[in-house]
């Protein structure tokens, strides 16, 4: 029987091309196969190698930011805040790990710079000593982990290498600038009664660009130059030494730094300041009364806390004065005289013309200023007592009578020290060189912070202070926070 080939024909020729292009496919899969393999390594070399490098960064990140912080809080205007500074960068990167904790920072102050704004400023970044010189304005530190030793940036690639050996290694920075963010300053300015620091009464006593410790001014109605008040609103978001716009307008941007007493700049001492003439006291007063409790939004109790002592030194309540006063300031000059006070010139003053004295604080001496070099200690200077009035108020002397040990303020609930922290109804204010250049908006020149106690509560037309000294930046710094 014959045997039937048929089925061992050859396959048709559309089989005939599939079985070659399948064929053709096979070997160029297994030609692409380690081509893939190899590209899937690299990919997932790549994808672990960066998180490696990631995660440096942030280890790096974290130092550079603990650092910064630490330095800027140090700042206060001061050659030897610079050194604290350098100090507390040094001790604040002890303990610091890297590589996931297998090693330790070895810290280099070449790291650490300074500057007056967060972008380093006109200056640019300096270092330790060259901010020495710049002290007075140089509020910012800038932390750069490039400047630490080379160890601390370099990552050893695993396997990226498989792509080009210029990925063996990764190089690592970080960097942080940390500053203060505000100023423990009302946004309210008047003139000095004199552009000296410091002068001494024929008493003995020591007066402050012009003012007495212990007096009381309206804060409204003060002019060392003439008849007409000069009082200025200062712009609080405006930095030192650029000209800010207009907010006389805008008691929105005001109000809120008026409850608050703050501003919105790192310090007063980078240059002139934008002021506009005429604090609109009619608008913004409630604010001010925050401070005894009395609260108009925006001003709220967890932002703009109310006193511990809220009591009105007013003409009833001033019982330690044997006389009642004219009023609750020291009487005005008469004209043609400056809108100075008796307080400044005494001659023909009576025992009720000064206003009731020492509410918050005492009049204090020359020779206590002198001794401290200028510097405040933090118990104060020394003061006078309440029998040398008939030296310090000739002529016409006030009497006091049952004066506290204290003062009436801490007597009647007040705490136990002059810090404007805790004692909101002091008012620090910016005393400018007058007389300031014409104009209703103009650039001034601080001289200095004074403290004004709040003897009572702000009217449309008058704020009622006693000056209580002196205050620092330093003192009155913010919060240091992160700026980049």
């Amino acid at each position: 029987m014959p045997i039937d080939t048929s089925s061992l024909a050859a396959p048709p020729p559309a089989r005939r091309d599939w079985l070659r292009h399948k064929r053709s496919e096979d070997g160029a899969i297994a030609i692409m196969t380690p081509f893939v393999i190899l590209l899937m390594v690299a990919m997932f070399g790549m994808a672990l190698d960066l998180s490696r490098s990631y995660n440096r960064k942030a280890e790096l990140q974290s130092v550079a930011d603990a650092i910064a912080l630490a330095a800027a809080s140090a700042l206060d205007g001061t050659p030897a805040g610079i050194d604290r500074a350098v100090a507390a960068a040094g001790q604040a990167a002890v303990g610091y790990t890297y590589s996931y904790s297998g090693a330790t920072v070895s810290w280099s102050s070449a790291a650490l710079t300074f500057g007056t704004d967060a972008s380093g400023g006109a200056g640019g970044w300096m270092d330790g000593a060259t901010a020495k010189a710049r002290a007075s304005n140089a509020f910012f530190a800038r932390v750069d982990t490039a400047a630490l030793d080379a160890s601390h940036g370099r990552v050893q690639n695993f396997l990226m290498p498989v792509l080009s050996s210029a990925f063996a290694t990764s190089n690592i920075t970080a960097s942080a600038v940390a500053g203060r963010d505000s100023l423990n300053v009302l946004p309210l300015a008047v003139c000095a009664n004199a552009n000296t620091p410091a002068t001494a009464l024929a008493s003995g006593e020591l007066m402050e660009f012009g003012f007495r410790r212990g007096v009381s001014y309206n804060l409204m109605s003060l002019n060392p130059g003439g008849r007409t008040p000069e009082n200025f609103l200062v712009n609080p978001i405006a930095q030192p030494g650029t000209v800010g716009t207009s907010v006389m307008t805008r008691m929105d941007v005001v109000a809120p730094f008026v409850c608050t007493g703050k501003m919105a700049m790192p310090t007063l001492n980078g240059g002139t300041i934008t002021v506009e003439r005429g604090f609109p006291i009619g608008s913004l007063y409630m604010y001010l009364n925050s401070r005894f409790g009395t609260y108009v939004a925006p001003c709220q109790s967890s932002t703009a806390p109310a006193d511990p002592n809220v009591r009105s030194f007013d003409l009833t309540n001033a019982t330690w004065m044997k006389y009642r006063p004219d009023g609750l300031t020291a009487n005005a000059l008469s004209a043609p005289d400056p809108l100075l006070t008796v307080a400044e010139k005494p001659a023909g003053a009576t025992k009720t013309a000064y206003g009731p004295l020492w509410s918050y604080a005492k009049a204090a001496k020359y020779a206590s200023y002198t001794a401290n070099g200028g510097v405040e200690p933090a118990a104060g200077y020394q003061t006078f007592s309440t029998t040398d009035w008939s030296l310090l108020y000739n002529p016409g002397s006030p009497v006091a009578q049952s004066y506290p040990g204290t003062t009436p303020y801490q007597a009647t609930g007040g705490t136990a020290s002059y810090k404007p922290y805790r004692n909101t109804r002091v008012l620090n204010i910016p005393l400018l060189s007058c007389p300031v250049a014409a104009g209703t908006s103009a650039t001034a020149t601080v001289l200095g912070i004074a403290k004004f106690f709040m003897t009572v509560p702000a009217t449309s037309t008058a704020i009622d202070a006693e000056f209580a000294g002196m205050a620092t930046e330093t003192a009155l710094g913010g919060n240091a926070r992160l700026y980049r």
